[in-house]
């Protein structure tokens, strides 16, 4: 119920299209009873009195003759009430009472005769004289209102189901957006612990399910059962003692739906986590499309990928079984409702009674018009009936499918902002890390062996406009040490202090503003060269993107190009090289004139020409900026601006000193140089 409680927040700004589409499913409903009401003049035509004239005036005589009967009757018992003493027994009270109950009955009946008795000499008089006396030319005229009613109902529909749609695709956008906006404030911990797949599986197919599924709630799920109200109302006039017995198995069709409903959300859930891991497998291959070939492994791929499709399908031919039986429990009870309502109203013609076994059905014994009207009408019930078997399903599966969305959307960062937070003024003495601990996170199901800690107690004190290179073995916990510097996780334990102030005391916004980050895999947006630049800094005038682009060397490259800065790169990036991409988020980061500079393995899959170009422009640039190099290749050109280099081993700090100071006094870093004069820290 929550659930839908915080969908109709969505639904609400779009009130007025929801009452327009309500009003429309009403007169569609409304026009459906009317077309089946329309049988009972052609039941009469084709029946004994061959004309409405004549059906008319026999009904007529027929009434009269019936409040004549009730007037004797009420006269004979209102007689019989006055020979019986006021005072009396308890028996006489109760002989008293019944033939007030008797009079009361028989003057309900004769007010109901009068009733129609009225409408038919009405209809006799006023609406008779204007149809064709002709039988063909009124069951023409019949045919024709038939076919009115028709395109009525069909036009207020077709509007209907637009409008529902029109609201289905608005409420969507908004949720998608809003579903967006809150992915974005999640840290990249938590983003990486949803996964890829599972994330374009709710962008996609879940959303995309539940566009569907509010599209056909806002039309078809509202006007099947104004339909099926519609006819129990004509049902009512009709013999409302019948309706009522129809009515009965109402608590048990909702019984069927919640017992089915409860399977078919689990099964709902299932098929999405199905679609989420299919689309797992086909982004881990299309991303790793080079090794596959190279290693000539697609057989192991296709493989994959059909188990995937299998359990796909195994998943869904189970939500399809549910399904399914619920329509045909629903078919099967429809049936029998109406067997059960047709047979007593069947008695009640043949044997001209208003009685079964002493129970009171009727009024009047009902006329064979009556009784095609009537199953008529019982088939415009049933009907909707048994198309809500699958429009439950639907209900049922958005609502799993807007509960999947809400709960992504209920996702909280690990990355707690303060209530309070303080200004962090413009970095100028130091950034140290105090006993630092740090592990990453895991998802709550999952049983795998835990990681362990990264850094353990992990100190270290960085000088403002120093150039720290950071070192150590796979797994030591560098790339982790300047991921807690813009706060993409926070340590377990310890602090990040910027100028003595912990930086989980500010606001994000006022640490981020004052870094730049240049990772090892740089992929960019898929616009221009210029654009990319100018992503580091939207305010930047073209003056400082040019001499951005200049100082990292882009210019070297892009004015070879017809377009210039003004050259599109292709999504990812992928019309660069390695080299001119890694330059373009050099010219990024120096655009943004940051206070810190966080390069993780800048130079690591560029060819030499690049290294040299990056490592030229990051002299130029670092000169009185603080500065953190994550490198496996400590080059002369590196060793020329760095100030320091830290070591790190199983989450430590080590060793802090020059590269000559480390070559003497520490073993981890020598066995680090000693593996190739280039390669220090792989």
């Amino acid at each position: 119920m929550q659930t839908w409680s915080r969908l109709l927040s969505f639904v609400l700004p779009y009130w007025r299209r929801l009452v327009w589409s309500l009003l429309f499913g009403a007169m569609a409903a409304a026009m459906w009873s009317a077309e089946l009401a329309l049988t009972f003049p052609i039941t009469v035509m084709f029946g004994e009195h061959k004309t409405l004239a004549n059906y008319v005036r026999h009904e007529i005589d027929d009434k009269s003759a019936q409040v004549h009967k009730h007037g004797e009757r009420l006269n004979l018992l209102e007689t019989q009430l006055a020979e019986l003493p006021e005072d009396g027994t308890r028996e006489r009270k109760k002989e008293r009472l019944a033939k007030w109950n008797e009079i009361r009955r028989e003057q309900g009946w004769q007010e109901s005769n009068l009733r129609k008795v009225w409408w038919l000499s009405f209809i006799e008089t006023r609406v008779l004289p204007k149809l064709p006396a002709d039988s063909f030319h009124m069951f023409a005229v019949v045919f024709g209102l038939v076919l009115v009613v028709a395109l009525i109902k069909g036009a207020c529909s077709f509007t209907q189901d637009l409008i529902a749609g029109s609201v289905a695709e608005l409420v969507v956008i908004d949720l998608r957006q809003a579903l967006f906006r809150q992915t974005l404030k999640l840290d990249p911990q938590t983003v990486a612990l949803n996964g890829t797949p599972q994330l374009m599986t709710d962008f996609t197919y879940t959303l995309q399910g539940l566009t569907y599924g509010l599209g056909e709630l806002g039309g078809r799920i509202i006007r099947e059962p104004l339909k099926a109200v519609a006819c129990i109302g004509c049902m009512f006039y009709v013999n409302w003692q019948l309706t009522l017995l129809l009515l009965v198995f109402v608590p048990i069709a909702g019984w069927m739906f919640h017992i089915f409903g409860q399977r078919l959300r689990r099964a709902a859930r299932r098929l999405i986590d199905g679609v989420g891991r299919m689309y797992k497998c086909l982004e881990e291959t299309l991303i790793n499309v080079k090794a596959v070939i190279v290693f000539d492994r697609a057989g192991f791929h296709r493989r994959q990928f059909h188990r995937r499709n299998r359990e796909f399908y195994d998943q869904a031919m189970r939500f399809h079984r549910i399904d399914a039986a619920s329509a045909a429990a629903v078919e099967f009870l429809a049936v029998f409702a109406v067997l059960a309502v047709l047979m007593p109203a069947a008695f009640l013609v043949l044997r001209n009674s208003t009685t079964i076994w002493g129970i009171k059905l009727a009024t009047l014994p009902p006329t064979t018009p009556e009784l095609f009207m009537f199953y008529a009408l019982l088939a415009g019930v049933i009907d909707p009936v048994r198309k809500f078997s699958k429009f439950y399903t639907i209900i049922r599966q958005s609502g799993t499918l807007a509960e999947q969305i809400f709960r992504r959307m209920d996702q909280v960062s690990l990355i707690r902002v303060a209530e309070e937070p303080q200004m962090l003024p413009r970095l100028e003495r130091s950034i140290e890390f105090r006993d630092v601990h740090f592990s990453y996170a895991r998802k709550p199901d999952d049983k795998t062996t835990e990681r362990g800690a990264v850094l353990n107690g992990l100190d270290l004190k960085i000088n403002v406009g120093e150039t720290i290179a950071v070192v150590g073995q796979n797994g030591s916990g560098k790339s982790t040490l300047t991921s807690l510097l813009p706060r993409f996780q926070d340590p377990d334990q310890g602090a990040v202090l910027f100028d003595d102030i912990d930086v989980k005391d500010v606001r994000l916004r006022d640490l981020r503003d004052q870094i730049a980050i240049v990772p090892q895999d740089t992929l960019l947006f898929d616009d221009t060269i210029a654009e990319n630049i100018r992503y580091g800094n939207p305010s930047a005038c073209d003056a400082d993107l040019q001499d951005a682009a200049r100082r990292a060397r882009v210019l070297d490259f892009a004015e070879q190009k017809p377009l210039g800065l003004k050259t599109p790169v292709g999504e990812g990036g992928r019309q660069l090289s390695g080299g001119q991409r890694q330059r373009v988020a050099l010219a990024r980061a120096i655009l943004r004139n940051p206070r810190l500079l966080i390069l993780d393995e800048p130079t690591s899959a560029i060819d030499a020409e690049s290294e040299v170009l990056i490592h030229a422009a990051l002299k130029e640039f670092v000169r009185g900026r603080t500065t953190l190099i994550i490198t496996h290749a400590l080059t002369p050109a590196l060793l020329e601006y760095v100030s320091r280099i830290v070591v790190l081993d199983r989450g430590k700090v080590i060793a802090v000193g020059t590269h000559s100071e480390l070559q003497s006094n520490c073993p981890v870093y020598q066995q680090l140089w000693e593996v190739h004069p280039r390669v220090a820290a792989a």
